[in-house]
C-alpha cells in the first residue's frame, strides 16, 4: 500500500528540471508585470473618461448617445481589468505550484504538461489531451 502512494505521489510532481522551472517562474513573472501594466493603463483609461464625461455633462452640447458610448466603454474597460485580475490570480497559483514541486502537471491526467504549451500558456493547468476532452486510449498489442 505504501509504495503505491510513494508511486501516485512521484507521478504528481514536476519533472521539469531546475532550469525549466526557472524559465518559467521568470516567465510568469514577466506576465504579471505585464497584466499589471495593462490594469494601471485600463484604470488611468477609465478615470480619464469619467473625467471628461464629467465635463461633457456640464457643458449640455453632447448629445445624450455619446455619454451612452462612453459608459459602455467604461463597462468594458471594468471587463477587462476583472478579467486580467483573474489571469493574475491564475499565474500566481502557477507560481504556487513551481515552489510546491506540481508545476506542470495535468490535474486531469496527472501526466506532465507539454513545455510548448508552457510556454504558450504558462497558468495552465491542463494537458492537451485534457483540453479537448481525449480520454486516454489503452495501447494495443
Amino acid at each position: 500500500m505504501e509504495a503505491l502512494l510513494q508511486q501516485s505521489a512521484k507521478k504528481q510532481q514536476s519533472s521539469l528540471s531546475d532550469q525549466d522551472l526557472k524559465f518559467f517562474k521568470e516567465l510568469i513573472i514577466q506576465k504579471i508585470d505585464e497584466a499589471t501594466e495593462e490594469i494601471d493603463f485600463l484604470l488611468d483609461s477609465v478615470n480619464e473618461m469619467r473625467d471628461s464625461e464629467s465635463a461633457d455633462v456640464s457643458s449640455g452640447q453632447h448629445h445624450p448617445a455619446d455619454l451612452g458610448s462612453s459608459q459602455a466603454m467604461i463597462q468594458l474597460n471594468y471587463s477587462l481589468i476583472e478579467r486580467t485580475r483573474k489571469f493574475i490570480r491564475q499565474l500566481n497559483r502557477a507560481l504556487e505550484r513551481i515552489e510546491n514541486g506540481t508545476y506542470g502537471i495535468c490535474k486531469v491526467t496527472g501526466k506532465p504538461i507539454a513545455k510548448e504549451r508552457l510556454k504558450a500558456a504558462p497558468h495552465t493547468q491542463h494537458s492537451i489531451e485534457a483540453k479537448l476532452g481525449h480520454k486516454p486510449q489503452p495501447v494495443r498489442r
